[in-house]
C-alpha cells in the first residue's frame, strides 16, 4: 500500500469519526418522535433512530461502492481474453506465404475440400 493510499484512508477515518460524533450530538438533541410515511404505512419513530438508520444505510452503500471500486474490473479481463483468443485464431488460420493452399494448423482441409468440389 502506498503512502498516498494510507493518507487517504487515515483522512477518511477521521471524517467518519467527525460525522459520527455530529450525528450522535444531533440525534440526542432531536430525539422527539416523528411521523414517517413509508410507501403507504405511516410510522411513528424517534428522529434519533431514523437518523442513525439513515446514516448506517449510507455507510453501507458507500462501503459497497468503495469495495467495488477497489476490485479489478472483470470487463478488462474479458476483453484481454477475447483479444488473446482472436490472436490465437489468426495464428491458426494464417496462410503459408510460400504455398497459398497450406495453412498453419487450421482450416486447410476445409479450403482444400471446397476447392476440389469446385474443380
Amino acid at each position: 500500500m502506498t503512502n498516498m493510499m494510507k493518507r487517504k484512508i487515515k483522512f477518511s477515518f477521521w471524517v467518519f469519526i467527525a460525522l459520527t460524533v455530529l450525528l450522535v450530538i444531533f440525534s440526542v438533541q432531536n430525539s422527539d418522535p416523528v411521523r414517517v410515511r413509508i410507501i403507504f404505512w405511516p410510522i411513528e419513530i424517534s428522529l434519533a433512530i431514523l437518523l442513525i438508520g439513515t446514516f448506517i444505510t449510507g455507510l453501507i452503500t458507500g462501503a459497497l461502492c468503495a469495495y467495488k471500486k477497489l476490485l479489478p474490473d472483470s470487463n478488462d479481463k474479458t476483453g484481454s481474453l477475447k483479444e488473446s483468443i482472436q490472436k490465437a485464431k489468426d495464428k491458426l488460420t494464417k496462410k503459408d506465404e510460400k504455398n497459398p493452399r497450406v495453412y498453419h494448423l487450421g482450416g486447410a482441409q476445409e479450403e482444400d475440400s471446397s476447392k476440389q468440389k469446385n474443380e
